[in-house]
């Protein structure tokens, strides 16, 4: 902030009249360019940017033996975007064979995600569902409703088991057995 030599109000350092009473300021060239509604825009994008990296970033397992909150949140984010993905996929007009691989993908990548003890149960949930899933694409792309419901009748009995295990994982957290 720099003050008004004329009638003494305080202004930006980026503005170069007063807007109280139009004198001009004098060029600082240390002080002008950093006006305080620049530095705090640039804090404001800085920190959005951080907020976005960080929610895109997964969490690390500290040990994968040991049930831990952070343990129990990274795997509750790891189901949450698969799910979302899941329902983008299946949502299209038209199944490809590469939304198909897409979805046998999923399921292998969540095979090969290593959980504690206490979230096994939970893990099994969801490579079914995503197995469930993977069918109910294989079904719909054929014109074979039926097999499709009952596949998705059976996906959502898996979500619901899914998601009643990770309750019981977050009642007994941190000592689960």
């Amino acid at each position: 902030m720099k003050r008004c030599e004329v009638c003494n109000k305080l202004a930006d350092n980026g503005d170069r009249r007063c807007q109280n009473c139009g004198t001009e300021f004098k060029y600082d060239p240390r002080v002008t360019p950093f006006s305080e509604t620049r530095i705090v825009f640039a804090l404001l994008v800085i920190a959005l940017v951080s907020w976005v990296v960080y929610n895109a970033l997964p969490l690390k397992m500290p040990d994968p033996s040991d049930c831990s909150r952070t343990s129990y949140r990274r795997f509750e984010r790891i189901a949450n975007t698969y799910y979302g993905d899941t329902k983008r996929i299946l949502r299209s007009d038209m199944l490809l064979s590469a939304d198909l691989s897409e979805l046998r993908t999923y399921r292998n990548k969540a095979e090969a995600v290593p959980v504690p003890a206490c979230l096994e149960p939970a893990k099994e949930d969801l490579i079914s569902y995503l197995n469930e899933v993977y069918y109910i694409g294989v079904f719909s792309r054929w014109g074979a409703y039926r097999g499709a419901a009952y596949r998705t009748e059976n996906a959502g009995i898996y979500w619901d088991a899914l998601e009643q295990h990770l309750a019981e994982v977050k009642d007994c957290l941190p000592d689960c057995p």
